[in-house]
């Protein structure tokens, strides 16, 4: 992929199953008019079964049209997607039920690239890159009792009252993902090449004079992606573990 156009990310077919899909949201700058104005778009990233990276599509949010989500998703039944197992993405909840309904049996987790930069905000320069190394690591223990011993540790250390307060309202559900195993979670939190789109991103409209005027432009701005997309970052025989997890867990499914 050269140059990334809106084409490519809304005509091309895709594969029937991905195994994550990331639903990276970020900030940017439209200009209507005279006013320049903040609105949020999301970017899908796909895992499909060789391990491969996928950029899906970049959407706009419409916070109050409650079919586009749904429209959305339908569009990716249309380009030949039949499953998505793992669904990444912050609480926006239209979009949450909307692929309940596109993807009845899709599984929502939590979202890094949201929850990483909350963090980041009340934190020093220096311990940033630190916290949000550990707070992936959370995620990927081999045992809930290592989660546990981590988890506790975590909270010593980030103890000040706005890390506490982060702690109780963002990584509270962590415990309840020790039911997948660690390869499973390993495929679903550690793509830390997520967090570097989002970064990416981000650094395109990071000031008032970044903005788009429309979604063309935002395609535009993003470039080649070609060192980003189209290869795996999973070593052979970790992603052969992880394989062999989600088959055990999706039996039914043809995942090779």
């Amino acid at each position: 992929m050269e140059q990334l156009t809106m084409n490519d990310c809304t005509k091309r077919k895709l594969d029937n199953i991905y195994l994550v899909v990331y639903a990276i949201r970020n900030e940017i700058n439209i200009k209507k008019g005279d006013y320049i104005e903040k609105e949020d778009i999301y970017t899908f990233v796909g895992i499909d079964k060789r391990g491969f990276r996928t950029l899906i599509n970049v959407y706009p949010d419409r916070k109050n049209n409650n079919r586009y989500w749904l429209d959305c998703f339908e569009s990716l039944k249309t380009r030949g997607v039949k499953n998505i197992l793992f669904l990444s993405v912050d609480n926006n909840k239209n979009l949450k039920r909307s692929a309940k309904v596109a993807f009845p049996n899709v599984i929502f987790t939590d979202s890094l690239t949201d929850i990483m930069p909350k963090f980041y905000q009340f934190s020093y320069e220096k311990s940033a890159k630190e916290i949000g190394s550990k707070i992936r690591d959370l995620y990927i223990q081999n045992t809930i009792t290592d989660y546990k011993e981590n988890f506790k540790k975590f909270k010593e250390r980030y103890n000040n009252v706005i890390h506490q307060k982060l702690i109780e309202k963002y990584l509270n559900n962590i415990e309840s993902l020790y039911k997948y195993s660690v390869n499973i979670r390993k495929l679903i939190f550690r793509h830390s090449a997520n967090i570097y789109l989002y970064d990416r991103i981000r650094l395109n409209f990071n000031s008032q004079k970044d903005y788009v005027s429309n979604l063309n432009e935002i395609y535009d701005k993003l470039g080649s992606m070609k060192d980003y997309f189209g290869f795996t970052s999973f070593k052979k025989n970790e992603w052969i573990l992880m394989l062999n997890d989600l088959i055990q867990l999706y039996p039914d499914l043809e995942l090779i």
